[in-house]
């Protein structure tokens, strides 16, 4: 038996080497972003669909887009070399690139994720996830700063994009506490937090009429199943408004009824609301004018 001596304190004794298979992931396809370093409580959590929709609900988690073309820009580590001495003088870094294919609105919500220090986890097309243990037994996402690239027109060989670089924090992170997932779900079961632009069609003084269509990246699509608890009314000061709702109709307008209503009033969603199993959120309420 062999002298294993620890010279620092985080060094670790030797793990055993016998595999018969290598457990590997698929490539990364899509990123989700949390600002606040979202934990999950557990593994079973990680993997259950329903909590990362409550996490995107709840604005812990963001997803991204599709992650195209994605490639290692990794930098290796500079050594100052003397006579008898080996010094490193600047450290190696993990580095991934990747364009995703966006529209404006699109773009703009990435931009707000630029040189942010934030915590990213890792879709791959198993499906699996990547991310890493806590030392609580908590499961989170590496820590990274992202660059978010200029938005680059459509030519013919390429639609508009934007070239993302995901600056790693610590090469450490995933090789020494790295959780490699599998689950029964795919990426693509899981949205972000939908705009959701509310468009009158008629106001008086006792009545409000509304379509309601999904934003600029949710196709314009109309939106018909929104509940009298996921809409609120207030006046010109911002004071809550008491409202009858009737649901949409076969043309998906919907009506709310009352007393006083007044040019400058504002209708809304109870911020993100849950439709149709996605959510949805008015960025701007809808300003009332009457006719």
């Amino acid at each position: 038996m062999g002298t294993y001596v620890e010279c620092h304190k985080d060094e670790k004794g030797y793990k055993n080497t016998g595999a018969k298979e290598q457990c590997l992931l698929k490539p990364t396809v899509r990123y989700a972003v949390s600002p606040n370093k979202h934990e999950f409580e557990s593994i079973e959590s990680i993997k259950t669909l329903a909590d990362w929709k409550t996490a995107v609900k709840n604005k812990n988690i963001y997803p991204l887009y599709d992650a195209e073309s994605l490639a290692n820009a990794n930098t290796e580590a500079a050594f100052w070399e003397g006579v008898r001495s080996r010094i490193k003088n600047v450290d190696e870094k993990k580095i991934v690139t990747f364009q995703s294919i966006v529209s404006l609105c699109s773009y703009e919500a990435l931009k707000r994720f630029d040189n942010k220090e934030v915590t990213i986890f890792e879709f791959t097309t198993d499906p699996g996830i990547k991310a890493v243990m806590g030392a609580d037994g908590k499961v989170k996402g590496q820590t990274v700063t992202l660059n978010i690239g200029r938005l680059i027109d459509s030519t013919s060989e390429l639609p508009q994009n934007a070239t993302i670089t995901v600056n790693y924090k610590d090469y450490n992170e995933r090789e020494d506490n790295g959780m490699d997932l599998r689950t029964d779900w795919s990426d693509i079961e899981l949205n972000g937090i939908f705009d959701v632009t509310l468009v009158q069609t008629s106001a008086s003084a006792t009545e409000i009429k509304f379509k309601a269509y999904a934003g600029c990246a949710g196709g314009s699509e109309q939106i018909n199943a929104i509940e009298d608890a996921q809409i609120e009314v207030r006046d010109a000061a911002g004071a809550l408004v008491t409202t009858s709702f009737v649901t949409a109709d076969d043309q998906g307008v919907y009506t709310l009824t009352g007393t006083g209503f007044a040019t400058g009033y504002t209708v809304q969603t109870v911020g993100v609301v849950t439709i149709d199993d996605e959510n949805y959120e008015t960025p701007q309420p809808l300003k009332i004018k009457l006719l």
